[in-house]
């Protein structure tokens, strides 16, 4: 079945987690960069962290320039900073601080990478989110980017957002079944590729 043809309204809750979380493992294999989504939460950032400090890649990249009401310092920015405090070199950070949502955070990125490194000479990225976002995160870059580049899902630790919880915690429940109808949504409208699930 096509992500596209899918009821959102008769999915079950094994379904949803089947979709949205995928089955894919961090295989360990290096990347010329990580690639962080936009998001707040400081579990993004300790991923980062710890993925350069095993060498998996020498750069890190955060994007995301959402700023509204008390957030005012754009979501790159602060991973950034904190990134810095957390060990990782000042020259060792790219940034991305125009976008608002996925698909724009992998298209502006875009011309980040091409900058630093030439996209030509990309080969893998570590793709870093929140754990219910594997497959819009896989699915913009898939989308946007050149089909040399192989990606791996690097996903971080939110406790209360994982496969086997999501749906215990209100704002979780939330947040994963808007997620899985905007998916749908937009690959429907164009805005990302569509794809063979089994579900």
């Amino acid at each position: 079945m096509k992500l596209s043809e899918i009821n959102v309204d008769k999915l079950s809750r094994q379904q949803i987690t089947k979709i949205l979380y995928g089955d894919e493992k961090d295989n360990g294999i290096k990347g010329d960069c990580i690639f962080v989504y936009g998001g707040k939460g400081i579990e993004r950032v300790h991923k980062a962290v710890d993925l350069y400090n095993q060498e998996r890649a020498k750069y890190v990249l955060f994007t995301g320039g959402f700023c509204q009401g008390k957030y005012i310092c754009p979501e790159a920015l602060k991973m950034r900073n904190k990134s810095i405090r957390l060990g990782i070199p000042k020259n060792k950070i790219l940034v991305e601080y125009r976008s608002s949502n996925p698909k724009e955070n992998a298209i502006a990125s875009l011309f980040v990478l091409e900058n630093k490194f030439g996209i030509h000479n990309i080969k893998r990225l570590l793709v870093v989110s929140i754990p219910y976002h594997y497959t819009r995160s896989l699915l913009s870059l898939k989308t946007y980017y050149p089909k040399w580049i192989d990606y791996t899902w690097c996903p971080a630790n939110y406790q209360k957002y994982q496969s086997d919880n999501w749906w215990q915690y209100s704002e979780s429940y939330e947040y994963v079944t808007n997620e899985i109808k905007n998916l749908v949504k937009f690959v429907r409208e164009g805005q990302l590729i569509d794809i063979e699930i089994e579900i």
